[in-house]
């Protein structure tokens, strides 16, 4: 029982008895007597514990020494400054250590601004520090790799790219080895330490990838890992319109059934005769069940008007339509088009081209010459100068798509089916019918021992870990994201079970990638210092004690009170 209660139960007490005696004897002024008895007591337990009011006083700096700070910048600190080292930091021996930035807040209440030295606050102390002005006092970058960019998830069949920066790395290169220590690709460091790196995903599967950075010699400097799950993906239901065989649809229809695409078509051969693969009908029913109809202007015309208006219905309610432009594009035609969102008309432009971020830039394709205008449209592919030979857009609760690129099939020709593969896969995805459910966000930098985030969870989700021991997780129910924290315990694979989803994702050991995470903890104290770059916050607002002697003062004064009434009860019983 702590003091403040114990003086307010014996102070209730007393008044508590004085009240009951005051109510017993007849004497004049009762009412008065129980008032300032229970005033008085009120008084004086104020008097002894004053409640607590806010002041404004003059905030301080306090210094965080974070890991990397140099010898110069904590010799520049000078004195009489509060400075506290987060772990990991280097720290004179009367700095006090904080196992994190949280800890040194409450220890110095008194803080109105940080000012952060070193490389930067770790991702666990980002959130303590957003309440308040930010100045970053950053400590120069080691060498080594500071950024890479990598998707965490890729589609089977398909291309995928690595980019990043080394520091500290002129006249080296990067390789991108397999799980098995096989070179899959490698590219020489720019000037700049930039460089790309692009590599194809086979099959599908959690593979462990190692980015290795070398010196001009040849040695080994640097290897990151670098996790890619590729999924097989949902299998398109694809039906093609033609109205003549050409060598785009050769390629198109070959790399449909080495991709698993269920492909349906119907090509024109001539007048009243048509080569037919499997179901290829424009019943509103079959249109439900297709991903995509791709279709050329003269199969367009050859539809009927019911056909066409079944096909633009089915796109407002979902399907993926992509109009390919073989040929000259009859009035009619480009009329119906351009109620689907598209102008296309004939123009003086050139004809050759090679494909923007293309592995060979010499390598030359054709486009019909046209300029096709839409309102809202975005660029399906472009071309290396930036114009586009592709376009999409939306319509409804669908996707149309026009395509004028006249020769994509030169690509796989020239050798590079798997270049060939990834431009038509993500123009079908981009434009297929919508479906299956919005996956569960994974981290894709988790760590051995540091808190991950994982959102879009369901009731009952858990973690599998490594060892195929299972943790249940706590999740923040209020809000859309549904997210919980999580803490791998061990390096390696982990899958995220959520509902009937499953998602995988790779811990690293703590000590990983030592110059990227100090590059990314100093960017993100970048953005933090520059939140509140105006702020001045002079003076801050702590709870103090009121002053005690206002309290003490009326009670001397109910004290009087009483005590005069006391003085006349006597007066009273003598008379």
């Amino acid at each position: 029982m702590n003091l403040a209660l114990l003086a307010a139960i014996l102070l209730g007490v007393a008044a508590l008895l004085g009240v009951l005696q005051t109510l017993r004897a007849s004497t004049p002024h009762r009412i008065a007597r129980v008032a300032l008895q229970l005033v008085a007591a009120g008084l004086l337990y104020l008097a002894l514990f004053p409640p607590h009011v806010d002041e404004r006083f003059a905030a301080g700096t306090l210094v965080v020494l974070t890991p990397g700070a140099t010898e110069q910048q904590v010799a520049a600190l000078g004195s009489g400054v509060a400075v506290v080292a987060l772990p990991g930091a280097p720290s004179p021996r009367d700095v006090a250590r904080v196992p994190d930035l949280g800890t040194a807040l409450r220890k110095h209440p008194d803080t109105a601004r940080l000012r952060i030295v070193g490389g930067g606050l770790p991702a666990r102390d980002l959130d303590a520090a957003r309440a308040l002005p930010v100045d970053f006092d950053a400590a120069p970058l080691p060498n080594g790799l500071v950024d890479v960019t990598a998707p965490g998830t890729v589609r089977a069949g398909g291309t995928f790219a690595i980019s990043g920066h080394v520091r500290g790395g002129a006249g080296g290169r990067v390789e991108l080895r397999d799980p098995a220590g096989a070179v899959v690709t490698h590219a020489a460091l720019r000037d700049d330490g930039a460089f790309t790196l692009k590599a194809q995903a086979k099959s599908a599967g959690q593979f462990l990838f190692a980015l290795r950075t070398l010196d001009a010699a040849g040695a080994t400097k640097e290897e990151v890992a670098q996790p890619i799950t590729v999924t097989a993906g949902d299998a398109l239901d694809v039906l093609v319109l033609a109205g003549a065989p050409d060598p785009e649809l050769k390629y198109l229809r070959r790399w449909a059934e080495d991709a698993g695409v269920a492909l349906a078509s119907r090509i024109v051969l001539s007048d009243g005769i048509a080569m037919q693969d499997g179901a290829a009908a424009l019943t509103g029913e079959a249109l439900a069940k297709t991903d995509v109809v791709i279709v050329d202007e003269r199969a367009w015309k050859s539809l009927d008007a019911d056909a066409r208006k079944r096909l633009t219905d089915a796109t407002r309610d979902g399907l993926g339509l992509f109009l390919r432009v073989t040929g000259n594009l009859p009035d009619a035609v480009a009329t119906d088009w351009r109620t689907l969102g598209f102008r296309v008309r004939t123009a003086d432009v050139p004809e050759t081209l090679s494909l923007e971020h293309a592995p060979d830039p010499a390598a030359v394709l054709s486009r019909r010459a046209l300029l096709v205008d839409a309102d809202d449209a975005s660029p399906l592919v472009r071309a290396s100068d930036g114009t586009p030979v592709a376009l999409w857009r939306g319509d409804g609760l669908g996707r149309v798509a026009i395509w004028w690129l006249a020769d994509s099939y030169r690509i796989a020709l020239g050798g590079d089916a798997g270049q060939f593969g990834t431009l038509w896969s993500r123009a079908l995805a981009t434009v297929a019918r919508a479906r299956g459910v919005a996956p569960a966000k994974v981290p894709g930098d988790a760590r051995v021992d540091q808190r991950s985030v994982l959102c879009g969870l369901a009731d009952g989700a858990y973690v599998e870990q490594p060892d195929g021991a299972h943790v249940a997780l706590a999740i923040e129910t209020e809000g859309d994201a549904r997210c919980a924290a999580y803490w791998p315990a061990a390096e390696g694979w982990h899958t995220l079970v959520t509902a009937d989803r499953r998602a995988a994702f790779h811990a690293a050991p703590g000590t990983a990638a030592t110059a990227l995470v100090a590059a990314r903890n100093a960017d993100a104290t970048r953005i933090l210092a520059g939140v509140h770059a105006d702020a001045s916050a002079a003076t801050a607002t702590r709870g103090v004690p009121a002053p005690r002697w206002p309290f003490f003062v009326a009670w001397l004064v109910a004290v009087a009170a009483l005590w005069w009434l006391e003085r006349t009860k006597a007066r009273a019983v003598d008379a």
